[in-house]
């Protein structure tokens, strides 16, 4: 949330991977590598490329599916992120690259895999055509990408939450920039790729606390800087009301997070 200034880039700073790795990844993140990676059909043996892979929950993930025999590279534009991610999985080849100008060979993977960061990227269309120049003829694509904002009823309010509080500059829908399903299948079919599907997944949010969410959001991203401390403890006092309908009987936090899963074959591609 907030002040977006880097999110084109995804640049954040060490403490904010830190706190993305910590809260983020759990709440939201860590239930979607298994629906990637059977969306992607990654096997046992197999080459696969993680594009904007972050700290690297999803190429974990795939290095456990594809095993001793295969092989996984992360790319990702964020040193902070990759940092932890190098020391999470030192196995797992990490390369710190635009997905605009993936510094790998022609049809030299046999699954591309993208959590989340398309949204994200300065050009989109040269990122997917990136992805299918790697992808070996025959093999599959499996992009990420969230809902509709209002599709997730408790990250809308958080939207609300930060324009009430620090107008409207402070809002941040880069996220669901691509919820809109036809705008989405015309990004893939203007890169070529004219038989993607897309299926809708629902996911859940579950933070441990409003506190956890809020610190979350506020420190986790490229926001970190975004407000000084007067100004959060004010966003934390006001969101404990503000996020009240999404508290659990046991105190921690539960709301819909539905995502987009788009799929392609690399033989499906117009040439």
């Amino acid at each position: 949330m907030g002040d977006m200034d880097d999110n084109e880039r995804g640049q954040v700073s060490a403490e904010a991977a830190r706190v993305y790795e910590e809260i983020y990844l759990p709440a939201l993140f860590e239930q979607w590598p298994p629906v990637v990676i059977e969306a992607g059909r990654v096997q046992t043996g197999q080459r696969v490329l993680d594009v904007a892979c972050g700290t690297g929950i999803l190429a974990r993930a795939v290095q456990e599916r594809v095993g001793r025999g295969g092989s996984t590279v992360g790319v990702d534009v964020n040193a902070g992120m990759l940092d932890i991610a190098r020391q999470k999985a030192p196995e797992i080849e990490w390369r710190e690259a635009p997905a605009e100008a993936l510094p790998l060979g022609d049809d030299s993977f046999d699954c591309v895999v993208s959590q989340f960061g398309l949204m994200y990227f300065e050009d989109r269309r040269s990122a997917l055509e990136e992805m299918m120049r790697v992808l070996r003829p025959g093999g599959n694509l499996a992009v990420v990408v969230w809902d509709k904002l209002e599709m997730s009823p408790g990250h809308a309010a958080e939207d609300r939450l930060w324009q009430r509080l620090f107008g409207d500059e402070a809002a941040d829908e880069a996220p669901y920039s691509l919820g809109d399903r036809q705008v989405l299948q015309e990004l893939f079919a203007s890169a070529g790729v004219a038989d993607a599907k897309i299926h809708t997944h629902e996911g859940t949010a579950r933070y441990p606390s409003i506190e956890a969410w809020v610190h979350a959001g506020a420190k986790g991203w490229t926001a970190a800087d975004a407000i000084d401390d007067e100004q959060y403890a004010l966003l934390l006092m006001e969101a404990q009301q503000t996020f009240a309908p999404f508290v659990t009987a046991d105190g921690t936090v539960r709301f819909p997070t539905p995502a987009h899963i788009v799929t392609a074959n690399k033989s499906a591609v117009a040439r």
